[in-house]
Parts: structure tokens; sequence; C-alpha cells
């Protein structure tokens, strides 16, 4: 078995059907046939001040409520509309696209949009901590054509603005069995840190140029070094092949 972890860590080369199937939320764990829910995603943010809607008469909030949260959805509005209005443009420039086959949408700092081969949604939200910081993020949400994830249109589009792959687990994980379960790999084994209350671990596998970042809840893969979308696809699907060896046990069901 841990030999098999070491043959996936020099392999250079993979199969992506399912990764691609998992972004389409078809994974499943073997034990209760519950879907994991799988976005790809990607981030950026700073200052609620720097956001277009901020004026001079405005203050940056210092706590989080709903009055404050909602303040950043209207103060970055135009930020989450020029976003998705430059990728709308992008995706009918790419694909030839017709307005009939897209929707799009943008209020109250979210825009969505919809084509035949995918959704996406762009928002603007306020950061908890600290409370002056806001996060625009962009997340694919639903893949209706898998094979669109191998076209390099896809790829192009999406390279600069989705750079995290994230899985979210159907119930909450024993950490504790995870965690020794990789422990017990030698080849996993020194690439694992964890909190000393076995709350969240993360694994660094620079061999795949892949960080992997675990809580009870979720998963998160991304880039050790510079960001690339197909890279991160494809070595994302031999991570999984290694986390099976831990007992993640993924695999996909019919639609």
């Amino acid at each position: 078995m841990h030999a098999h972890v070491k043959h996936i860590l020099r392999k250079e080369s993979i199969v992506l059907p399912l990764i691609l199937a998992l972004i389409n939320c078809q994974a499943v764990t073997r034990v209760n046939e519950q879907p994991f829910i799988v976005h790809l995603r990607g981030s950026n943010g700073g200052r609620i001040r720097k956001l277009s809607g901020f004026e001079k008469h405005h203050r940056e909030p210092d706590s989080c409520n709903d009055a404050t949260r909602s303040f950043v959805h209207r103060v970055g509005h135009a930020d989450v509309q020029s976003t998705a209005e430059r990728l709308y443009r992008e995706l009918r420039a790419s694909f030839g696209y017709k307005r009939r086959t897209l929707s799009y949408s943008c209020e109250d700092g979210l825009a969505c949009l919809k084509t035949p081969d995918f959704e996406l949604e762009i928002r603007v939200e306020q950061e908890s901590e600290p409370p002056n910081q806001y996060r625009l993020s962009t997340v694919l949400t639903q893949l209706h054509n898998d094979a669109i994830t191998q076209d390099d249109r896809f790829l192009d589009c999406f390279n600069h603005s989705c750079d995290e792959l994230l899985v979210q687990f159907p119930q909450a994980i024993d950490l504790d069995d995870k965690i020794d379960r990789i422990e017990a790999i030698d080849a996993l084994a020194e690439c694992l840190d964890y909190a000393p209350d076995a709350t969240s671990f993360e694994l660094k596998l620079p061999k795949l140029d892949l960080h992997i970042a675990v809580t009870e809840t979720q998963m998160t893969f991304r880039q050790l070094t510079y960001s690339n979308l197909g890279r991160l696809l494809e070595h994302s699907q031999k991570a999984f092949d290694i986390l099976t060896e831990a007992g993640f046990s993924l695999r996909l069901t019919e639609r």
C-alpha cells in the first residue's frame, strides 16, 4: 500500500475524469453515499476603503454584523459588476456563446453567470477578522459539461480567477483517525503538520507542488508555488489517489 503512494508521487501524468466530475458534485463517500460539495474558487481582498463605492464620508467597519455586511455589499457592488462583465465578455469571445444561451444577473454585491456548460458566482463579502477587510471571490458552482474543463479556453478564462479546489464533507470526519493513518505512511508522514489539538492538519507535497489543508468539515487544495489551473486539477487528482490510502475513499456515481 505504501509503495503505491510512492508510485503516485513519482508519476508525471494522470487522468482527469475523477477530479473534473468532482467539480460537478458527483463524488460520494463509499460508506454513506452522501455527496461531497466541490467547487473551484479564487479570491482577492484588501481594505474596504479601497472598494469603488467607498466615499470620503464613509467609515471602515470595526465590527462585523448585518449592517456592516450590507454596507460592504453596497460599496463593493461596482467591483463585482466590473469583474462579472469582464468575464462575461471573455466567455462570449472565447466560447462564442449567444445572448439567449447566457444568463447574467448582478445585484447587491452578487453576480451570477450561467452558460450552457457551467455556472459561477462572483461576490464581495466583509471579512469577520479583521472587519475592515473585504474578500471578492469567484466560485465555479456547477458544471453541465465535464469535458469543458479540459478545454484550453476554459483554463485560460479561469486561470487567474480560480486557484483553489474546495471539497466540503457531507458530515464531520474523524481527524484523529486521519492523522494517525497518514503518520503510518512513511511517504506522507514527513509532509504532515497538524494543530496540537488535532482540529486541523495540512500536507505539503513538493513533488506535486500542492498544499492540502483539512478540517473536520472541508479540504482545500492549492499550489505551493505559482498558480496554474490545469496543474491544480491534475495534481489534485493525484492527491485524491494518495488520500485514498488514508481512508478518504472517494469515488463517483452515475448521474
